[in-house]
């Protein structure tokens, strides 16, 4: 009996401690406010911020004011610094270009809320509405960002024009052991608040080796890292967010006359390849460019080709291509792509002939 008595003492002791630290962890960082916006501001670690009924969201906004309006979804973990390298190739073509961070990610609030679908597509609206863009936006959206673009255009389309994918989630991800451990209820949240940093902060450390500025990536990265709820915000994500089963999304947009855009690495393990095939399906007037040997970091790893296939894209979104082979090369006959112009950009496209999509890298 003595035994007994002993081992419940010492479960409720260990209880204790895992609840102290718990609690402890989640106090250890400091709180995303006003106080450290406007010293985030002050440091030049910061662009502008807007508050929105769902909360504070930071924002970058460049451009042309009268340019048609390009709007940049980051994806999960990492904020809207992957697009840093988007902004002056897009902005000197005359596009208005508009990047933010997702609720929980970057400089942007972590609210206490269920990190589902209808959070980050209220985001979308709210932030829409608050910066008065009164013009259809083209949507580009890099992995979870490519599910928040799909499911923002497949509920609001009178507000979207066109839809760029890159490595879209919302079809399928890689299964994870670790990832699904952490999708458990307290031994996740435990291991998440005490631990997270560290594992985020190495996958990240990954990733920056093949930035175009790692340095600058992986600071950029680390900085969400500084303030509380960031970790409690990628876990609730990972239990409600669609990574996989939005099939539906895709298939409303695929019944419209929407131009969509898909861009993919053949290597890539987060959200694979073989989810080109389904999207195509459900999505048949997407055009899809494919390279081998590149991974899921295709966005920031690559920003001068991805950044040129989406303005030729608004340039000559009617076109039609099949799949890219080696160098993103088109297979098939149609190795060209048809110039028309663009509904709602100010460029001017050929009139006649046609416009090769096959870019000089800017890299």
């Amino acid at each position: 009996m003595a035994i007994v008595k002993g081992v419940a003492i010492l479960l409720v002791a260990l209880l204790l401690i895992m609840f102290m630290s718990f609690w402890a962890a989640g106090r250890a960082r400091a709180p995303l406010d006003a106080e450290a916006r406007a010293q985030l501001e002050a440091d030049g670690n910061a662009y502008d911020f807007v508050t929105l009924p769902s909360g504070t969201v930071h924002y970058r906004l460049e451009g042309p004011d009268a340019g048609p309006v390009i709007v940049l979804i980051h994806g999960f973990s990492t904020p809207s610094i992957v697009w840093e390298d988007y902004f002056k190739p897009l902005t000197a073509a005359g596009y208005r270009v508009l990047a933010y961070d997702n609720f929980g990610r970057g400089l942007s609030d972590r609210p206490d809320a269920v990190y589902n679908a209808d959070l980050f597509d209220r985001q979308l609206a709210e932030l829409i509405e608050a910066l008065k863009i009164d013009r259809r936006i083209d949507l580009v959206g890099y992995s979870m960002g490519g599910a928040i673009a799909t499911i923002f255009a497949a509920r609001h389309p009178e507000f979207v024009r066109s839809l760029t994918l890159i490595a879209p989630a919302g079809l399928g991800v890689a299964t994870n052991e670790d990832a699904e451990l952490l999708k458990r209820p307290l031994i996740g949240d435990w291991i998440v608040r005490l631990f997270g940093t560290r594992i985020f902060y190495s996958a990240a450390s990954q990733e920056a080796a093949s930035a175009p500025n790692p340095g600058a990536f992986l600071a950029g990265f680390s900085r969400q890292l500084d303030y509380r709820g960031y970790g409690d915000a990628l876990l609730s994500t990972m239990r409600y967010y669609p990574l996989t089963g939005a099939d539906a999304f895709f298939a409303k947009v695929g019944e419209s006359e929407m131009p969509v855009l898909a861009i993919w690495g053949e290597a890539d393990e987060t959200v694979p390849y073989e989810n080109a095939e389904k999207l195509m399906s459900l999505m048949p007037q997407a055009q899809l460019r494919s390279y081998s040997g590149t991974g899921h970091n295709i966005a920031f790893a690559r920003p001068g080709l991805v950044s040129g296939l989406i303005e030729d894209f608004l340039k000559v979104q009617d076109a039609r291509v099949t799949s890219g082979g080696m160098g993103g090369k088109p297979r098939g006959p149609l190795t060209r792509l048809e110039s028309r112009r663009c509904g709602s950009c100010s460029h001017e496209a050929p009139e006649d002939g046609a416009f090769d999509v096959e870019r000089p890298s800017t890299e």
